[in-house]
């Protein structure tokens, strides 16, 4: 996904984290910090999720999404995540971009604390076709 480079501007995005196990997960946060130094750029504004049990089926949909809070993912399921960044006001080169493809999940299984890099499955790029200096 590209996006024009639009300082503070923001970006919104639906990802979906899949919890492949055999136990259910209890995801705790979900953020771009503590990555690669892209990640570090980009401040979450808004993190809203689907909820996701094993009595309805998932949806991906950013209107009925709820602002995020510890949930649970049974076995097999997915959770819908819709992430809000805002575009930092930094100095660009000329047809240079900021971007990453993964977010840094916090969750518990068996009662563990965990933490994971996972796959967005996309790579989110913001760019700037002309450059630009702060002021």
């Amino acid at each position: 996904m590209r996006f024009a480079f639009n300082p503070g501007g923001q970006v919104t995005f639906g990802a979906s984290i899949r919890n492949p196990g055999p136990w259910p997960v209890t995801i705790t946060g979900i953020a771009g910090e503590g990555g690669p130094a892209d990640h570090h750029v980009f401040k979450i504004a808004r993190l809203a999720a689907n909820p996701a049990d094993g009595a309805t089926a998932v949806v991906f949909d950013p209107a009925a999404a709820a602002p995020f809070r510890s949930i649970r993912v049974a076995a097999g399921m997915e959770l819908p995540v819709f992430v809000t960044v805002t575009i930092p006001d930094v100095e660009m080169a000329p047809g240079s971009g900021l971007g990453f493809d993964d977010l840094a999940v916090d969750y518990d299984v068996l009662g563990l604390p965990r933490h994971q890099r996972v796959p967005m499955g996309f790579r989110l790029l913001v760019h700037s076709a002309n450059g630009y200096v702060p002021r």
